[in-house]
């Protein structure tokens, strides 16, 4: 679990970070590339006004996989792309997938938590997540730098299909019938 929430909190990170620097690159003004963050923003608010009734009728597990899917498709698209509307289209479908990756693992890590350790499994997310905070950036500028933007893309968009493919195993569910 917590491969997959540092997958989860690598992406939404990544996402923020190089789209705009891919955006200033195909000569977007300022306000486009903000409207294409916010069309991200936006979709990831509305896909957590929903969460409680997904987790109700989709075991977590699955929707993880749901998550990092629109998450790979998001990331593979953007360099295929220069329109700002376009753009914002795909941060808004990546938005819809990625907005429900850190509530999700939250979710999975406090249920399979040990009784009495659920601050201690959740504190050593919290940790996982900001290491991969830090050194993500770090990684990933040295890939830009050497093979440019989209290869950066499509190394994340390959990363988050490793994160739908190792998801947390589904506990036997009646819903998986």
């Amino acid at each position: 679990m917590l491969v997959i929430s540092g997958l989860v909190q690598l992406g939404m990170d990544l996402y923020q970070f190089y789209l705009p620097i891919y955006g200033h690159s195909v000569g977007l003004t300022a306000t486009a590339i903000g409207w294409v963050l916010a069309a991200f923003a936006f979709a990831a608010f509305v896909v957590r006004l929903f969460l409680a009734r997904l987790v109700k009728q989709v075991p977590a597990e699955r929707l993880l996989g749901f998550v990092f899917c629109l998450g790979a498709l998001g990331f593979a698209l953007v360099p295929f792309f220069n329109d700002a509307l376009m753009l914002a289209a795909i941060s808004f479908l990546f938005g819809l997938g990625m907005g429900l990756g850190i509530p999700l693992t939250v979710i999975l890590m406090f249920s399979r938590s040990v009784e009495g350790r659920t601050g201690q499994t959740l504190g050593l997310r919290l940790t996982a997540n900001n290491f991969v905070r830090v050194v993500g950036p770090v990684v990933f500028g040295a890939v830009a730098s050497a093979a440019g933007l989209p290869l950066v893309f499509w190394i994340c968009g390959s990363l988050m299909l490793v994160g739908a493919w190792y998801r947390a195993p589904a506990k036997k569910d009646s819903r998986d019938t």
